[in-house]
């Protein structure tokens, strides 16, 4: 199949990863197309770059962490928190990556927990 500058993000993904394309991929083409790659890109504080490259699977570096955070903006899932029950995943990245003193109890609550939690799946990758 050739592409041209008037395929679809979709199209693109299915010609770069073909059978292999994973869901999160998927998700990711379709969030371009219906918006477009700037807007994906500024949600998930990147660049519009860094998109095209996992779309066109040419991205030189570890996948992982894009995955969660396109499954985290875009999959809509949750994920059991043993503080607080189920949370959205989104949620989940934000509060176990946060960064600087806790300013309040809540915050502290997350400091000691998330560093333990089974969902903590960063690896020093963040």
């Amino acid at each position: 199949m050739s592409l041209n500058a008037s395929s679809t993000n979709a199209e693109r993904a299915a010609a770069a990863w073909g059978e292999a394309m994973p869901a999160w991929v998927r998700l990711l083409a379709n969030a371009c197309d219906a918006d477009n790659q700037r807007v994906v890109a500024d949600r998930l504080n990147k660049s519009s770059g860094y998109i095209s490259r996992l779309i066109n699977r040419c991205y030189a570096g570890s996948y992982d962490e894009a995955e969660r955070q396109v499954r985290a903006a875009y999959g809509g899932e949750n994920v059991e928190c043993p503080l607080f029950g189920a949370i959205p995943l989104a949620s989940c990245l934000r509060n176990r990556r946060r960064k600087g003193p806790a300013r309040n109890q809540l915050h502290k609550q997350y400091a000691a927990t998330c560093p333990t939690c089974s969902h903590n799946n960063d690896g020093g990758d963040a």
